[in-house]
């Protein structure tokens, strides 16, 4: 089963030479597993998880800073389980009210997601692919974490905690930590889902009149920089 493979590799960290070791010990080359070879292996392992998970299945993710790297964007695209993704609304992002060049950043993060959500649209994958937003006064939105269904279960599976806000900079830049969770305990996926239930709850899902509020405006200049500068939030 998916769970059973995906945490396989998530107990597992590929060095450079195709071997196996834990962080701070030595491969058979004698070179130290440092923090960029299991930043690879838990890419390596989430997109598997993603790979693997089936039509039937659900994945809710949340992310405070949504900017998934094109690996990712891919495998959410075209694989056939249903995603539920939750970010933040402009108001509740860490940014929100910032003096000078920070304060656009909202904005940034509103173009990434509307340039997202046109790819569903163009792909007709609406009914599968769900963007949500998550709305609390005066509260800031950094939640993230991924909660893995399948097919006819009430509670997830798998759950994974940590830091990672899966977009480019938790990826390639930042050192990261996540465990995944893969447990049968009732009590605890209870838990697990309540959490989850209890974020989705503040949200609202995304649609074409959610980009044309007036707080959703864009300046051209902030669309022509996010490109350059996505790779470094």
């Amino acid at each position: 089963m998916l769970c059973e493979c995906s945490l396989y590799f998530f107990e597992q960290c590929i060095c450079t030479a195709g071997s196996s070791c834990k962080l701070g010990e030595k491969d058979e080359r004698n070179r130290v597993c440092n923090s960029s070879v299991i930043t690879f292996c838990f890419s390596r392992a989430f997109q598997r998880l993603l790979t693997d998970a089936g039509p039937d299945s659900t994945v809710y993710l949340t992310s405070g800073y949504f900017n998934l790297t094109r690996a990712y964007m891919r495998l959410v695209l075209g694989t056939g389980a249903s995603y539920r993704i939750l970010t933040a609304s402009p108001e509740v992002n860490g940014f929100f009210g910032a003096k000078g060049v920070a304060g656009a950043i909202p904005a940034a993060y509103i173009h990434i997601a509307r340039q997202f959500y046109n790819q569903v649209c163009q792909l007709g994958q609406q009914e599968r692919v769900h963007l949500h937003e998550y709305h609390r006064p005066q509260w800031t939105f950094h939640a993230k974490g991924l909660w893995y269904y399948l097919q006819g279960q009430g509670r997830p599976c798998l759950t994974l905690i940590g830091s990672p806000n899966f977009g480019y900079r938790s990826v390639h830049r930042d050192l990261e930590a996540q465990i995944a969770i893969v447990t049968e305990n009732e009590a605890l996926q209870s838990q697990l889902q309540e959490e989850q239930e209890m974020l989705y709850r503040r949200s609202t899902e995304v649609s074409d009149s959610t980009f044309q509020q007036p707080d959703r405006y864009v300046k051209l200049w902030v669309k022509l920089v996010t490109p350059l500068i996505k790779n470094f939030f």
